[in-house]
């Protein structure tokens, strides 16, 4: 391959979506000339560095891919169109040149490879920053600068009686281990089989709605990098199969990981808390994880609802209780309405409510409902706006 050095003139390097559908005579758009970029590298939000193509847009990898074989045709490359160039012929920005690559398609094309593996983007994908494929299906995600996956190594979450607990990306309760030592994990072959250690892909753990000052890394026997919070080795249990489960915490030694790293401490008057929640960042939760919204119609100076009847029917306030607590919201900003004999939750005034479409935590289907129900921010604003 040859990639030159010189001053880059841009041109196209991903075909349109109708070309990567995968038909015979799909052809390359890229122009015919010399010095074109083909890749480049932005900073994303909780992300870090991930690789671009020349318009900015998200490049993501396929864990269903090999190195130097792509097995995403058809329907699949109309959602994640190939990023191809025309030829040999281009120049990368803030990629190392010896990790870039091309294969030929089946159709002709040639795709664009970073450290072996094909690259694509996300049809959904809207305009440079997004990266709304990220994590789809457990197998997609935004490519590094130097070709790892974008993994998240921790996040946070709820868990009902705990209150928020940091999470890894799919949402799964993370541990610490009173058998390990502060910068040394003693969880080793059966161990780590029950209790799978958090594993870190790029130069540093990628984190959302945590401190990043927490974190760090040990180097396990394996060669691989493992997750610590506060200096401790943090693990999964094999046993927890989807958010909100904890069921590890019944296992002597063994502790949910609280944000600050420490031990989850039972607490079952925790009412209000935060979690990470999809591509919102750190949203309001109730105590079981669940998102909280509020409503463009009410009032919150001075707080007052204005969502009765079947609207309450559809988004249920949020009742609290005397002596309730709060964690992850700043206590100064959060209060209470009378309401059908009992009180309201609000948060820097807007009264709180669920969404009865949301059935899991970690769900925020009701975010941006009829242009006026969003999911409320820690600090009472609306998320995603």
């Amino acid at each position: 391959m040859m990639i030159r050095k010189t001053v880059a003139v841009v041109a196209l390097g991903l075909i349109s979506l109708t070309a990567c559908a995968g038909t015979p005579e799909s052809k390359p758009v890229a122009q015919q000339q010399e010095n074109v970029v083909a890749l480049g590298v932005a900073e994303i939000d909780d992300l870090g560095p991930v690789v671009t193509d020349v318009k900015g847009f998200t490049l993501y990898r396929f864990d269903g891919d090999k190195p130097g074989e792509s097995t995403c045709d058809g329907e699949c490359a109309a959602t994640w169109p190939p990023a191809t160039v025309a030829d040999e012929n281009f120049t990368v920005n803030g990629v190392d040149e010896a990790l870039v690559g091309t294969i030929v398609r089946k159709d002709g094309s040639r795709q664009l490879t970073v450290d072996g593996l094909p690259q694509y983007r996300f049809a959904k994908d809207g305009k440079p920053g997004e990266t709304k494929g990220q994590g789809l299906q457990g197998k997609w995600f935004a490519t590094g600068k130097n070709g790892e996956r974008t993994r998240l190594a921790a996040r946070t979450g709820v868990i009902a009686g705990l209150g928020a607990v940091l999470t890894n990306d799919a949402g799964l309760t993370l541990y610490r281990f009173d058998g390990d030592k502060p910068g040394e994990s003693t969880c080793d072959g059966g161990c780590a089989a029950t209790w799978p250690p958090v594993s870190v892909e790029g130069d540093q753990p990628r984190v959302k709605g945590v401190d990043p000052k927490l974190l760090g890394t040990i180097t396990r026997a394996d060669g691989k990098k493992q997750l610590t919070v506060a200096n401790w080795p943090q693990y999964t249990f094999k046993n927890d199969t989807k958010p909100g489960e904890a069921k590890g915490i019944a296992v002597p030694k063994w502790f949910a990981t609280a944000t600050d790293g420490k031990k989850a401490q039972q607490n079952k008057a925790i009412a209000l808390t935060s979690a990470t929640v999809k591509d919102l960042g750190v949203v309001a939760t109730d105590a079981d994880g669940m998102t909280l919204y509020r409503f463009d119609d009410d009032s919150a100076n001075p707080p007052a609802s204005n969502c009765s009847g079947e609207c309450a029917v559809q988004w249920p306030p949020a009742f609290v209780s005397e002596g309730f607590q709060v964690q992850g919201v700043d206590p100064s900003i959060v209060g209470t309405i009378e309401r059908d004999g009992k009180k309201q939750l609000t948060i820097a005034g807007s009264p709180q409510y669920l969404f009865s479409g949301d059935k899991v935590c970690g769900e925020a289907i009701g975010q941006g409902v009829g242009g006026k129900w969003w999911a409320t921010k820690a600090d009472g604003s609306r998320a995603g706006q």
